[in-house]
């Protein structure tokens, strides 16, 4: 399928709360670091905007602060897209905060310019991830986690979680049927598949490495999450996890505008974000 040069702007782990700063993360400043985002957004001509997770702290003031950062988003006047991340959760039932975000399923695909964008929800198997204490999502996470820490492995952390089975069955299906159609594919998700074992990572990160680096179409990679962001190249697929947005609300802010061709992702960053040009070699 022939595509067409798309356009998009990006940003990870807003995480706005109305309390003092606190290691290193600038909460307050955090939702006029958005509005000036929104700004440069809307200074461009961009087929979307899409938020990487993670757009409030958490607490007991949560539904507020979520309603008043979600109506700073919504300033943004191009479509707009959500990821969900482990603190939108922190004080809401998951069923809210679908709802405040106006977001029909928590894992979702759209098709634009010949391109497949594709968006996971990997607090899917969490235990902080918005579900009931007694549901099949949360004993499924307990059980992963308790593995994870069985193995002493790093990314054993309640603030990550996993992709589940049903959501497995739905990417194969929507990634093979890219790959048949020739189809590019940029997937997005809040927490990080790359480096292996990292403490960020998602804990099945190996079998969604595999799901998806299957099918030549997956191009990229992108998440938040570590606000530290990192950049891994693996088997041709840009894993690229983005500077959180929170630890420099109070400075310069760091937020992202990508144009991605047939031949390359260039990622240009302000703030500080990093700038990246990622080259498609993959066949």
């Amino acid at each position: 399928m022939k595509t067409q040069t798309v356009q998009f702007g990006v940003i990870a782990d807003v995480q706005y709360a109305d309390k003092d700063s606190a290691e290193g993360r600038a909460y307050r400043a955090a939702l006029p670091a958005l509005e000036k985002a929104t700004v440069s957004f809307n200074q461009n001509t961009l087929d979307f905007v899409i938020q990487l997770g993670d757009l409030i702290d958490g607490g007991q003031n949560a539904q507020s602060e979520l309603q008043a950062i979600a109506a700073a988003y919504a300033q943004v006047n191009t479509a707009k897209y959500h990821v969900l991340g482990n603190h939108d959760f922190a004080g809401l039932p998951r069923h809210a905060v679908l709802q405040t975000l106006q977001m029909q399923q928590p894992y979702y695909f759209f098709d634009l310019k010949g391109w497949r964008f594709v968006v996971l929800d990997t607090l899917d198997y969490a235990v902080q991830g918005g579900w009931p204490e007694n549901s099949q999502n949360v004993k499924n996470a307990c059980d992963m986690l308790d593995q994870a820490r069985l193995k002493n492995a790093d990314n054993a952390q309640p603030y990550n979680g996993a992709v589940g089975l049903q959501q497995f069955l739905w990417l194969d299906t929507i990634v093979a049927e890219a790959d048949a159609r020739n189809m590019p594919v940029i997937i997005f998700g809040h927490l990080p598949l790359m480096a292996p074992g990292e403490k960020h990572t998602a804990w099945n990160a190996d079998k969604i490495v595999a799901a998806i680096e299957k099918y030549p179409c997956v191009k990229a990679y992108f998440a938040g999450h570590n606000h530290a962001g990192g950049y891994t190249l693996h088997n041709g697929v840009h894993y690229v996890t983005l500077e959180g947005a929170v630890n420099f609300a109070a400075d310069q802010g760091a937020w992202g505008i990508v144009r991605v061709t047939a031949k390359k992702i260039k990622i240009n960053g302000f703030g500080a974000l990093t700038s990246r040009t990622l080259r498609l070699d993959r066949h």
